[in-house]
């Protein structure tokens, strides 16, 4: 047996590069930007302390096996916090859920009675599947249950999928006749998915589709077409407050509205594909 390789310095540079990025991003000052809403209680009293508390998704990134990383924050969920900094005129300061005035995609707020606002996650979902296999899933893709007979579908054990935290719920992928496993983040699902840990891979079209064009996927393919879950979880408020609500509500729109939404979606994409080919290298999901 061949040993593998370690990660080329190139790459390992990246990872730290993207730490680096990350961190200073959190915990720089943050310069107040316009939005024509007040906000409420919550948040009325985040920008009197000067500091916004968010509890966001974090992972730890791949690495050598005799070299695991500490947990960092989603890239896509740090873009959101320092814009949600931004345009409030706070530092942020990521904490843990019980303290924190919000919590990010996927994160839940335990005994309290939250609020939640609009997802902000990148809309669509494809999946995939060894080619060899595709004909044997391909009734459950999307475009093909249609033409499923009820008794058939209910009778036949549907495949296992891997997908990341807060793309889709678990509800959605079974009322699909699909067997969800969901992971800590989209690189955890491509590494089970790897490790032939489930029988597909869920994840945006557009992470797909970078994935696919590697030649190491080269015996993998999309199954069915892209379809949507409504489902997916987004902005939650620690508790009942509507103009708060109202003024996160906005703010998302304005996010979308300047660009810096896609952008977020390129460099979620980006972050995945330099992950995967750490992935190539020899390292390993901790």
């Amino acid at each position: 047996m061949n040993k593998r390789s370690p990660i080329p310095v190139a790459r390992a540079a990246a990872v730290v590069s993207i730490a680096a990025a990350v961190a200073l991003a959190l915990f720089w000052p943050s310069l107040p930007a316009y939005s024509s809403a007040s906000p409420g209680p919550i948040l009325a009293q985040a920008q009197q302390q000067g500091v916004l508390k968010l509890a966001l998704r974090s992972y730890s990134r791949p690495s050598l096996p005799s070299d695991p990383l500490p947990p960092e924050p989603d890239v896509l969920d740090q873009a959101l916090a320092q814009w949600l900094g931004r345009q409030l005129g706070v530092r942020i300061q990521l904490t843990s859920v019980q303290q924190a005035d919000i919590a990010l995609q996927g994160i839940r707020l335990e005994n309290v009675t939250p609020q939640t606002v609009n997802s902000y996650a990148e809309p669509g979902l494809q999946l995939v599947s060894l080619k060899q296999q595709a004909a044997r899933w391909n009734h459950y893709a999307p475009g093909y249950r249609q033409r499923l007979k009820p008794k058939t579908y209910q009778a036949t054990a549907g495949p296992s999928v891997c997908l990341g935290e807060g793309l889709a719920s678990a509800q959605s992928l079974q009322a699909r006749g699909l067997q969800p496993q969901i992971a800590a983040s989209s690189i955890h699902a491509i590494s089970d998915f790897l490790a032939g840990r489930c029988d597909l891979l869920a994840d945006t079209p557009a992470v797909i589709a970078r994935l696919l064009a590697q030649d190491s996927w080269r015996f993998y393919a999309r199954l069915g077409q892209r379809f949507d879950s409504d489902d997916q979880a987004g902005v939650t408020l620690r508790s009942k407050d509507e103009q708060s609500a109202q003024w996160l509500q906005q703010s998302l729109q304005q996010w979308q509205a300047s660009g810096e939404q896609q952008q977020a979606f390129n460099n979620r994409v980006s972050t995945i594909a330099l992950e995967a080919s750490l992935l190539e290298d020899g390292a390993i999901c901790h």
